[in-house]
């Protein structure tokens, strides 16, 4: 095993998801080393703000399929779709799977219907809009997928 290749890899910034607030609204940013997986941390960052992805199981799943004109519109149909599906499903998720060919998404979340015994008193999602949409490679190679919601 090559050493050196396993110290680099080792300092890539890991895959994540995080919460942020901007002009009072709430941000969602997945941080991937590829774009498919930004889109799939920034799909996991929405449902937490609704149940912790941790309590969640993987007992349904979501397919969807997105085309659009450009990246950041790709991410906020992908996005409306993970909330379409929390709202009219009442689907709660742990995990999403995304590919990406060009501007087309396929995508996979895998979860379980909202329940109070696991998943405490839920948020009630009706539906969210989302602005300020990014959708970026960092220049050390790291993809960040991040919009405001507006639930």
């Amino acid at each position: 095993m090559d050493v050196d290749t396993v110290h680099a890899e080792d300092r890539r910034p890991r895959t994540h998801w995080e919460h942020f607030t901007r002009d009072e609204l709430l941000g969602v940013r997945g941080v991937g080393r590829s774009m498919e997986q930004a889109f799939e941390m920034a799909a996991l960052a929405l449902c937490a703000w609704v149940t912790d992805p941790r309590s969640v199981e993987a007992h349904e799943e979501l397919e969807v399929a997105c085309q659009s004109a450009d990246h950041e519109q790709l991410l906020a149909d992908w996005l409306r779709a993970v909330v379409g599906a929390m709202a009219g499903r009442r689907l709660r998720f742990q995990c999403f799977v995304v590919r990406l060919d060009g501007l087309n998404l396929f995508g996979h979340g895998f979860g379980e219907r909202a329940g109070q015994a696991r998943h405490g008193a839920c948020v009630a999602v009706t539906g969210a809009s989302f602005t300020r949409l990014s959708v970026r490679q960092e220049p050390e190679g790291v993809w960040t997928a991040e919009a405001l919601v507006d639930f």
